[in-house]
């Protein structure tokens, strides 16, 4: 079974050593609001505030979005910019890409951009 974010949350807070009240503290919320994102009474929070949570707890801001099923606010910014990268991203949900696909893309970009001079 998949975490939750409020579980996931809450067992990074605790790993972590970090109180409720702490954590709130760190991130400029209530300590109600987060026992209530942990207990998963409200939908998990903005992008902007999962990342503050992920550098109070030094947690993957990777997982924690992608567990809240948000988006990264630099990577939607690139893609607002760059309407290549919308459009190939369009082209990858429809071809259905997965992770070994992804993952042939990332080192083929990375073997492109190795090979132009500068």
């Amino acid at each position: 079974m998949t975490d939750t974010f409020g579980k996931k949350l809450r067992d990074l807070r605790i790993q972590a050593e970090v109180g409720l009240r702490e954590l709130a503290r760190l991130i400029d919320k209530s300590p109600g609001y987060i026992s209530d994102v942990e207990q998963d009474h409200v939908p998990p929070p903005s992008e902007d505030v999962i990342l503050k949570i992920a550098g109070a707890l030094s947690a993957d801001k990777k997982e924690l979005l992608a567990i809240a099923q948000k988006m990264d606010p630099e990577i939607s910014h690139y893609v607002s910019r760059e309407p290549e990268a919308a459009d190939f991203l369009r082209m990858a949900r429809e071809k259905n890409f997965d992770k070994d696909d992804w993952e042939t893309l990332t080192n083929l970009a990375q073997a492109a951009k190795l090979g132009k001079t500068e």
